[in-house]
């Protein structure tokens, strides 16, 4: 084995690299022939180097494009993602939310920037946030099924794939022009106020692509109490205390392309952020003329992330080979946790590696992709509040995916082995003031490895209708969080305790999806059904630990604090549900459409040990959205009803049903060399307590009252 992983490390990137080098210098491009061009906007890019038509995709796939980004306009991706069906968000805050797919989130759900992983910690904690800002992305793709083994073996819920400006992927439309455009917005909510702009500029054959954002959003208010059960008398909060956010974002980048769709490309990009977590103050104690007077000292985040890219495609560089690609990500991240005279700093160094190559009909297989990848991450904790060791974490992986047309029956076979290694600290020692203060525990290292299978059908059974049938047996290794942990996780109100002992959790599902598509009709309608063998899983025990400060310089020294004692452990469970969506045509003539629509979602998830709900899992919702568009106007609005959870794990509490009414309103300008457009977005507008199940803190922090988003966009 240790060859096997020595091979991966130091052999196998060298020999990619000598492959695709070989590629550029010795391809079959002739002189005067044109090379075919690769159209990726219109296609699925994710996964493997070429660009493929929806329709010809197997796995279950949903995207939104720039348009659909920056109408949704959310300031975390859970926020923007949210609402999609079988799609929900952890909902912590303004800055921090990540997606829920099925009932997964954190690491079941993989997060990737332009196809390589974020490299940041917001799989640690849902108080860290996501260090992209989503809307400067070109395109948001969601995978699920085999495509996603491409990818990593946990993305047992699915993958998000964001696709930035960063590297230009395609020239200017003209040698010697700029295209670009800008953003400027209002929230009522938080007094927000959001700008952003993007340029591309280049030649024949060079782009350089410049983007930048600016964010400055307060508290934001709610309809009523921040608790869910305030005291009596209280008077409303009015705002959600410590839900700010101030971002600054920027990237540049070149890319020089040749042969008619190869290209190689350079960038680098700055993402700051500066944010509250709500619900999380501790208090603090003084007294005054004596009477006790208590004050919160909010936790503050301060995040910095660094981010360099470099990207290598080659199209038909040998007969055999219908594209390769080269992505590579280095990321220096940096964050700290400030809590009144208390500080916790969190780095993150790493980097990922991937080389993939598509082939053209080889054997019974009409295409395929195969490939490495390599990652290498440092993480570490220094602080009080520290509740988990730093530690080193490899990965190796290979990969395959293979597609087969016969007649009616599309398959899709998806193979990924993967090692994966995690070195602890020698000494991990555990914060002071906590349970077993100042103790030094030895922890062992982690490696095994992961096989993970995937199959896919589509069957065209009639001219407008297909059956898909997706297999898939998934195996993921524990993280160090759910290995290591000793100590009170803050953000969550939890002392989590890890197990060094946990092994590979390993999912078997089944997908089964109906797509009709006729006249002015459009439907999808998806279930699916996941069994695990040892879920790691994490268990409220229904004690407390009492952390008391024992620093004697302390001015809160004696001060005790109580957390609810949680345990990772290895369980059976199963995950089941159900997707549809269905999309009506009601009126279409020159320049005006009216489309109806309706969407629905459900998932149920079970510990098959003692028969008990897992937490945070999705309520049943279903709703309905309209849009109409005649000429420069559209207008788009949905009302979603979100029935009540009540089947909760122990010592969760249940959440209300609550409804969303959503709109979007906007008018195009056409310009000479440019379009204006005039945009207004409604949230929340029946001003609802809307607290989501999935979220950690939904007991203290309600999601924001109504609120208007209103401003102007150029594109030119």
């Amino acid at each position: 084995m240790n060859v096997i992983k020595n091979y991966f490390r130091h052999c196998a990137p060298l020999c990619t690299i000598t492959l695709l080098s070989h590629a550029v210098l010795f391809g079959n491009e002739e002189p005067g022939v044109e090379q075919p061009v690769y159209q990726l906007e219109d296609f699925v890019v994710s996964a493997g180097p070429v660009a493929r038509s929806v329709d010809d995709f197997a796995s279950p796939f949903s995207s939104l494009g720039f348009e659909e980004i920056q109408e949704n306009s959310g300031s975390s991706i859970g926020e923007l993602l949210e609402g999609q069906p079988g799609v929900s968000s952890t909902s912590f805050g303004s800055a921090a939310s990540r997606p829920v797919i099925r009932g997964f989130d954190g690491v079941r759900v993989r997060i990737l920037d332009s196809g390589i992983e974020a490299l940041d910690v917001s799989s640690i904690s849902v108080d860290h946030a996501v260090a992209t800002e989503p809307l400067l992305l070109e395109r948001i793709e969601i995978l699920r099924g085999p495509s996603t083994l491409l990818y990593g073996s946990s993305a047992i819920g699915g993958v998000v794939n964001m696709i930035g400006r960063e590297i230009p992927r395609s020239p200017v439309s003209k040698a010697g022009e700029v295209e670009g455009g800008f953003k400027s917005s209002y929230d009522s909510a938080s007094s927000g106020e959001t700008t952003l702009g993007y340029i591309k500029a280049g030649g024949e054959n060079w782009s350089m692509s410049v983007t930048g954002l600016t964010r400055d959003n307060d508290d934001y208010e709610i309809p009523g109490h921040a608790e869910l059960n305030p005291h009596e008398g209280e008077e409303a909060d009015g705002k959600l205390e410590n839900s700010f956010v101030e971002t600054d974002s920027y990237s540049i980048g070149n890319t020089w392309f040749f042969n008619e769709g190869s290209y190689f490309g350079l960038s680098y990009s700055n993402y700051n952020s500066l944010y509250g977590v709500p619900g999380h103050a501790h208090e603090e104690e003084e007294e005054e003329e004596e009477e006790e007077e208590e004050e919160e000292a909010p936790t503050i985040v301060d995040l910095e992330r660094k981010r360099y890219d470099a990207e290598l495609v080659l199209v038909e560089p040998l007969d055999w080979i219908k594209a390769a690609r080269v992505r590579f990500g280095s990321t220096d991240y940096m964050h700290v946790e400030s809590e009144g005279e208390h500080a916790t700093r969190y780095d993150n160094e790493g980097w990922e590696l991937r080389g993939e190559i598509a082939h053209d009909s080889f054997a019974s297989f009409d295409q395929g992709v195969v490939g490495i990848q390599f990652a290498d991450s440092d993480f570490s904790a220094i602080g009080e509040e520290a509740f988990t060791p730093g530690s080193n974490t490899q990965n190796q992986a290979i990969f395959i995916s293979e597609h087969i047309h016969n007649g009616d029956l599309h398959w899709e076979f998806g193979a990924r082995v993967e090692n994966q290694t995690v070195d602890p600290d020698d000494q991990a020692v555990v914060p002071a003031g906590q349970a077993t203060a100042g103790q030094a525990r030895n922890l062992g290292s982690y490696s095994d490895n992961a096989l993970s299978l995937g199959v896919s059908a589509i069957w065209n059974f009639a001219e407008n209708q297909s059956l898909t049938l997706s297999l898939q047996r998934s195996q993921r290794h524990p993280t160090s969080t759910e290995l290591y942990s000793l100590g009170a996780h803050i953000a969550t109100d939890q002392y989590e305790f890890g197990d060094p002992n946990l092994g590979l959790e390993t999912a078997h599902g089944i997908d089964l999806r109906h797509d009709y598509s006729a006249g002015n009709w459009s439907t999808t309608v998806t279930a699916f059904y996941t069994t695990f063998n040892d879920y790691i899983n994490s268990r409220n025990l229904g004690t407390q630990t009492t952390i008391t400060n024992d620093e004697v310089d302390s001015p809160h020294f004696g001060e005790s604090v109580d957390y609810d004692n949680y345990q990772f452990e290895a369980v059976d469970a199963l995950f089941y549900g159900f997707e549809a969506e269905a999309n009506y045509i009601a009126y279409k003539s020159a320049g005006s459409t009216v489309t109806v629509g309706l969407l629905a979602d459900y998932v149920r998830a079970t510990n098959e040990d003692d028969n008990t709900n897992l937490p945070r899992i999705t309520p049943m919702r279903i709703g309905g959205k309209l849009r109409i568009e005649n000429g420069p106007w559209a207008v788009g609005a949905l009302l979603r009803q979100n029935f009540k959870q009540s089947k909760n794990a122990e010592f969760e509490s249940e959440t209300a049903s609550f409804t969303e009414l959503q709109f979007n309103l906007s008018h195009n300008i056409e310009l000479e060399g440019g379009e204006l457009t005039l945009f207004a977005q409604g949230r929340n507008l029946l001003d609802e307590d809307i607290r989501r199940h999935t979220s950690f803190i939904k007991d203290k922090a309600p999601l924001p009252g109504k609120s208007v988003n209103v401003g102007l966009s150029y594109k030119f």
